[in-house]
C-alpha cells in the first residue's frame, strides 16, 4: 500500500520550495529584508517539515492513511497560507494580521501534534509494543 498523503505532502513541498526560493531571490535583489521571516517560514514549514514527513508516510505507509495523517495533512497546508498571510502583515506593520498569525499558527501546531501522535503510535507498533 502506497501513502496517498506522503505523495501529497511532497508535491505540496515542492510547491512550497519554489515559493521560498522565488521569495528569497526576490529579498536578495531588493535588499529588503522585512520579508526575511516569511522566507524562512515558507521554507522549513512548507518545504523541509513536509518533505521529511511525507518521506517517513511513505517508509511506513500504513500511517501515511491514518486519521491523523490526514488532520496532519489538512491542518498544515490551510494553516500555513493563514499563517504567513498573517505574517506578511505583521511584517509591514499592519496588526490586523495578528490573528491570521495566530490562527495559522495554531493550526499548524496542531497538526504537527497530529503527526507527532501518529509517528510515536507507529513507532510502539514497529517495536512491537502493544497500545495501550
Amino acid at each position: 500500500m502506497k501513502s496517498r498523503i506522503g505523495m501529497r505532502l511532497l508535491r505540496m513541498s515542492v510547491v512550497y520550495l519554489v515559493v521560498g526560493l522565488v521569495a528569497g531571490l526576490g529579498i536578495g535583489i531588493s535588499k529588503s529584508f522585512w520579508l526575511a521571516s516569511v522566507h524562512t517560514h515558507i521554507l522549513m514549514l512548507g518545504w523541509a517539515a513536509p518533505s521529511v514527513i511525507g518521506i517517513i508516510y511513505m517508509l511506513i505507509p500504513e500511517y501515511g492513511e491514518t486519521r491523523l495523517a490526514s488532520i496532519h495533512f489538512w491542518g498544515h497546508n490551510l494553516g500555513l497560507p493563514v499563517m504567513m498571510a498573517g505574517l506578511v502583515l505583521e511584517a509591514s506593520g499592519r496588526k490586523e494580521g495578528e490573528p491570521l498569525l495566530v490562527a495559522g499558527s495554531l493550526a499548524v501546531l496542531l497538526s504537527l501534534f497530529a503527526f507527532a501522535v501518529n509517528l510515536l503510535r507507529a513507532g510502539r507498533v514497529l517495536a512491537g509494543e502493544q497500545s495501550a
